[in-house]
């Protein structure tokens, strides 16, 4: 209860005098009490005065403290825990909490006490002190009570003397109608008649008076509980006239919280209108809102912007409806405003990292599709309308991936689909699709369910062009067959056409190494297919939970492709920008794996400057994570440093229990990268528990030179 109410129903003038006159009481009761003890003391008169006037004061300061409490406690239990029908519960209520905030304030008083008047207390003056609070406590609960029955009292006497009045003018009235009836007799029955009809309607005023006692008692609960349910609201309940200023008749505290400013504010305009904190450019939407609700008698549910007292915009979410006057026309506006900023910002974000993810699907150069679980596009990028052809712009309408392949591989297709709707791990697989202008392209196809909350909703794939693969074939194919007819006709030739053979040989030799480099190019594409599968599937996961890390996840993806692209059609690239990549690359695979994966590199700086294939570290790293566990339990180390001219990856071994089958094309094709531009080969091999790679640093001067 705030102080101005206990005042207005307790005065401080009262409270004030009553508890000096205790703390007064107290102190000459505690003063004589120490004279039958302690009459050492009043061996000198300032000094008693100095205890009677130091333990007045904290008395009264402690009366202070503990009174406030105690009429909230007594005038709460006076409405749910009446003596008369509830003592007990009362007594073992009131009682033991008047001891134990007598024995709290104890400290609260005694310490400051002892610093302002440099008191020093032993174990014994403690007991003593809490036992005088103690007592004070139980005083001042009980005189507080008495008090408070006394006011309650007066206020009942002085009805019982309004109804005593009452009483003495009906009294009169009654000896004049007995006067009346002696002097007219005939006149008696009837008069007789009309007191017990008075006596009756007395009857039944008592009763009315009863009964409204009870209502309004049940009233102030009800409004209590009313308050309290307005008060856990998740939004502030409100009613207003729908006017230009909105004005508002009530508003629950909960309106402090949104935007900063009291109920008291807005309670008829005082201070401000709550049409003035409406964002202008959202207050025609809310006039609009609420007029055409109100012209087809429904409720209104909208959102639109507040200006805080703070400056800052708060998005809140308004849902009411009018309440009609028998003419039809709007009396008010009751309903309940919710802070729904956090949500607004959440899916702008949302919003922002799907656009950003949109770009970056449009940012590659190879046709990426989504579809759901009836096989039906729901997705594409650019590059994939290029292929294709556009999705259409009617949502409703969708288009069949069935319909971008041709007949024979459609069983194909349809059992990759089923396979994944299952869960079940698929290959890439070889097709042949149909171009948007009808033309057929022979492509590799690179699929993954698509599992959100941890249910599978369709499948995500990427589509790679391997018009030219299949062209680099059939000319391997030629040559092979050019080769075996020149050697079907060596015998009989070799003495003739030792020097064309020779030429024919060399020539085989450059196509031979022209095609080597050919699958070298095509095995790489296939291998960052692959990579960027693995990482859109781990960026769509990832931006439904933390939208600033997937904003970090795509500028890091971003920076690896945008390398990949540079460095696709070198033969070598510099130490450092691969160390660069590989930075990028481990802290993707981190996003996945978290701490369970750690790495260390340590390369001197003169080294940085030489060369090795591009995305050499990566077929390595990829391998480490392929192979081993990576959990809690067993968590993977890579050290990446040098020996001499090599570059050396060592990771602890701790292989899969069901390792993924592996065919070596990724080591193989190193090997071989390595072998068109030095004679240095890289090395992999098991060691003491530790798997360990060595290739080669290329000095690309001493290469040239040689």
């Amino acid at each position: 209860m705030p102080f101005r109410k206990i005042h207005s129903y307790f005065p401080f003038p009262k409270l004030f005098r009553m508890l000096i006159f205790l703390s007064i009481g107290l102190q000459l009761i505690v003063i004589s009490q120490m004279y039958f003890f302690r009459r050492d003391i009043f061996s000198d008169p300032v000094l008693v005065m100095i205890r009677l006037f130091r333990g007045t004061v904290l008395s009264f300061l402690a009366g202070i403290i503990m009174a406030y409490p105690f009429l909230n406690l007594i005038r709460y239990l006076n409405v749910s825990l009446p003596w008369k029908s509830k003592a007990i519960k009362r007594f073992c209520i009131q009682f033991p909490l008047a001891i134990g905030v007598g024995l709290l304030i104890t400290p609260v008083i005694l310490i400051p006490a002892g610093l302002i008047f440099a008191m020093e207390y032993d174990f014994q003056t403690l007991i003593n002190n809490s036992y005088y609070l103690i007592v004070l406590s139980l005083f001042l609960m009980v005189i507080l009570e008495a008090l408070m029955y006394l006011e309650e009292g007066s206020i009942a006497k002085i009805k019982a003397d309004n109804f005593e009045k009452d009483l003495s003018v009906e009294a009169a009235s009654k000896a004049i109608l007995e006067v009346k009836a002696q002097l007219e007799e005939e006149k008696t029955i009837a008069a007789l008649h009309m007191i017990e009809q008075e006596k009756l309607l007395n009857r039944n005023l008592e009763q009315e008076i009863r009964k409204r006692e009870i209502l309004v008692k049940e009233l102030d609960e009800s409004r209590a509980q009313l308050n309290n349910i307005m008060s856990n609201l998740v939004g502030a309940a409100y009613r207003c006239q729908f006017d230009e200023s909105y004005t508002v008749k009530y508003i629950s505290e909960k309106i402090f919280d949104i935007s900063g400013y009291p109920p008291s504010d807005f309670s008829n305009n005082a201070v401000r209108s709550y049409a003035s904190i409406i964002h202008p450019e959202d207050t025609e939407i809310c006039r609009t809102n609420i007029t055409e609700a109100s012209k087809n008698e429904t409720s209104y549910d909208f959102e639109y912007r507040i200006i805080h007292r703070n400056g800052n915009v708060v998005w809140v979410n308004e849902n009411g409806k009018g309440i009609f006057e028998k003419n039809g026309e709007v009396a008010y506006l009751d309903g309940i405003i919710i802070d729904v900023t956090r949500r607004k910002e959440a899916e702008l974000a949302i919003a922002e990292s799907e656009r950003n993810y949109k770009d970056l699907m449009d940012f590659l150069p190879q046709p990426i599709f989504e579809m759901n679980l009836e096989g039906k596009i729901i997705l594409s990028n650019k590059a994939g309308d290029d292929f294709f052809g556009p999705l259409p712009d009617n949502p409703d309408e969708k288009v069949s991936a069935l319909d971008c392949f041709i007949k024979e591989d459609i069983p194909r297709i349809i059992e990759n689909f089923r396979k994944s709707s299952l869960g079940i791990k698929t290959e890439p697989g070889e097709f042949t699709a149909i171009k948007k202008d009808g033309t057929l392209c022979p492509v590799m196809v690179f699929g993954n369910p698509i599992i959100r909350n941890n249910k599978i909703v369709g499948r995500r794939g990427i589509i790679i062009d391997i018009s030219e693969r299949k062209n680099y074939e059939v000319s391997l194919l030629d040559a092979k067959n050019e080769l075996e007819q020149i050697n079907n006709n060596l015998e009989q030739i070799v003495t003739d056409r030792t020097k064309e053979l020779t030429e024919t040989n060399n020539e085989l030799l450059k196509v031979q190494k022209e095609n080597l480099q050919s699958q070298i190019e095509i095995l790489k594409q296939q291998v960052n297919p692959h990579f960027l599968f693995n990482s859109l599937n781990v960026l769509s996961g990832l931006i439904t939970v933390d939208v600033n890390k997937a904003q970090l996840f795509i500028d890091e993806f971003s920076q690896i492709y945008r390398y990949v692209l540079e460095t696709i059609e070198q033969p070598v690239t510099s130490l450092s920008k691969e160390i660069n990549f590989m930075h990028s690359y481990l802290f993707l695979q981190q996003i996945r794996y978290g701490e369970n994966l750690t790495f260390s590199v340590t390369i001197p700086a003169g080294l940085l400057e030489m060369v090795v294939p591009p995305l050499s570290l990566q077929v390595i790293l990829e391998n480490a994570i392929k192979h081993n566990i990576v959990n809690e339990s067993n968590p993977l180390l890579i050290e990446i440093f040098t020996d001499g001219q090599f570059l050396v990856v060592k990771n602890n071994l701790q292989p899969k229990i069901s390792a993924p089958v592996s065919t070596g094309l990724g080591l193989k094709n190193l090997v071989k990268r390595y072998a068109l531009i030095t004679d240095m080969v890289p090395s992999f091999k098991v060691e003491t528990n530790h798997y360990i790679a060595r290739i080669p640093l290329i000095d690309t001067e001493n290469e040239e030179q040689t």
